[in-house]
């Protein structure tokens, strides 16, 4: 992630069934799950991630996170749109 840029990187670890409703972010975002399941939901399209699965949103993005019924286990990296 750094290499790409993303200089925003945190690991999260998310009990099952965990929401956070409809949120962007200031910047460009990438998730990758490292244990467990998360559904990802951006413009009505649902994308469910397992592990080795990732997802990139540009800046602004409207979606929407449910974690699955094991958790979730995630890096997860921001970078600033200016690039």
């Amino acid at each position: 992630m750094l290499k790409e840029g993303f200089s925003i990187i945190g690991e999260y670890d998310d009990p099952p069934h965990e929401s956070f409703p409809s949120h962007d972010h200031p910047g460009d975002q990438l998730l990758v799950v490292l244990k467990g399941s998360v559904e990802v939901i951006i413009n009505g399209k649902i994308s469910i991630l397992k592990p080795g699965g990732e997802i990139y949103t540009s800046a602004k993005t409207i979606h929407d996170l449910k974690i699955g019924p094991d958790g979730c286990s995630y890096i997860e990296g921001e970078r600033s749109t200016s690039r």
